[in-house]
This record gives structure tokens, C-alpha cells and sequence, in this order.
């Protein structure tokens, strides 16, 4: 069987598109708020010779795709449009959470700062964010299911920088607060996780 090279390239960006920004916990006593990204190196694949761009033997990805189911292609076609759509609100989210994770050691010295930051920008953002996300409806039935829990996930997280900025808000900084905001946080990192494990899951079936 030939390889699907067309599609499977279209959902590997889809794959990486997906895969939302961990929102840290908001820390009252630890200042490891060191992140790592990464990202993989991009591969130049050289131009086809004449001897390969005439060869009727060479197997191209229009060839590949015509041999796809068409129900298949029409899934994967669905999940690459929500792709798209979820990057085009990414700016939204990554700039909340860019700048919450500024904040995460929150002391009566930067207090006023942190409160600043989650009322003009966090909590702005993220609430933008979310709205985005929920007019986003994806074209397949089983993919809107998996959309659910990304939407409870941001729900979740909003609950927790919201309660997080009413912590910082007050000059005696109050424990049982930020342990309320942590909660939500913690919640919504477990719905993100289903989220992300469901999404795999669904794009594994067009690697077969």
C-alpha cells in the first residue's frame, strides 16, 4: 500500500497546532518558573532531478491520496480546518499565558504588578481566547466531543486566574485563595490531558 505522504504531512502540523500552552500553578512559595520549548528542526528536501520529476515510477502524493478512503480524507480534510481555526486564535492564548507565567512567585512587593498584568492583559486575553474557542465548531462529529474538553480546560483555567487576580488583589495575601485558584488550575490541566490524549488518539487513525 502506498504511503499516505500528502495527508500524514497536513496532519503532523495539525498534530503540533493542537497542542495547547500548559498554564502553570499560580506559586506562592516557589519561584521555578522555568519553561522549556522546542521545536524540530525543519528538513529542506531537495527539488526532484528531471530524471525523478519524469519518472513513471516515482510515486507522487497526488497518486497517494487518490487512494484514500474518501470518508477517511474527509475526516482528516475537517481536522486540518480546525487546526486552522485554532491557530488563528492562538495569539490570544499565548500572550494570557506568556504573562501569567511572569507571576507565578507573587510577594507584597510585585503584588500591584501581577494585579495589573492578570486585569489588562491575562484575564482579557484569555477570556478572548475562550470565546474564540467556542465558536469554533468542528466539522466532525467525534472531533466536536474532543473540542469539548479543550473548552473546559480554558473554562477551568479562566475560573483560576480569576481567583488568582482576587488573590493579588489584596495586600494581606491570603492562602486559602490561591488554593481555590490552584484547584481550578488543577482541574483544568486534567481536562487538557484528556483533551490531548483524545486528540492523539484521533489522529492516529490516519497514520495506518
Amino acid at each position: 500500500m502506498k504511503k499516505k505522504l500528502s495527508l500524514l504531512l497536513a496532519l503532523t502540523v495539525v498534530l503540533g497546532l493542537t497542542t495547547p500552552a500548559i498554564v502553570p500553578y499560580a506559586q506562592a512559595a516557589s519561584t521555578d518558573a522555568t519553561t522549556t520549548t522546542t521545536s524540530p528542526d525543519a528538513t529542506v528536501q531537495p527539488p526532484a532531478s528531471d530524471e525523478t520529476a519524469t519518472d513513471p515510477d516515482v510515486t507522487t502524493g497526488e497518486d497517494d491520496l487518490s487512494e484514500i478512503d474518501p470518508a477517511l480524507l474527509a475526516e482528516a480534510e475537517a481536522m486540518i480546518a480546525y487546526a486552522d481555526q485554532l491557530d488563528r486564535i492562538a495569539v490570544y492564548e499565548d500572550k494570557a499565558i506568556d504573562t501569567y507565567n511572569k507571576f507565578r512567585y507573587v510577594t507584597s512587593s510585585n503584588r500591584k504588578q501581577a494585579y495589573s498584568a492578570l486585569t489588562y492583559t491575562v484575564i482579557p486575553n484569555y477570556t478572548k481566547f475562550l470565546a474564540s474557542l467556542k465558536q469554533i465548531k468542528p466539522e466532525s462529529v467525534q472531533l466536536a466531543k474532543i473540542h469539548t474538553h479543550y473548552i473546559k480546560a480554558v473554562s477551568l483555567h479562566l475560573e483560576g486566574m480569576t481567583l488568582f487576580k482576587k488573590y493579588v488583589s489584596s495586600p494581606k495575601l491570603q492562602l486559602s485563595i490561591l488554593n481555590k485558584a490552584n484547584q481550578k488550575i488543577d482541574a483544568g490541566m486534567s481536562e487538557l490531558n484528556i483533551y490531548k490524549k483524545a486528540i492523539t488518539a484521533y489522529g492516529a487513525k490516519f497514520e495506518s
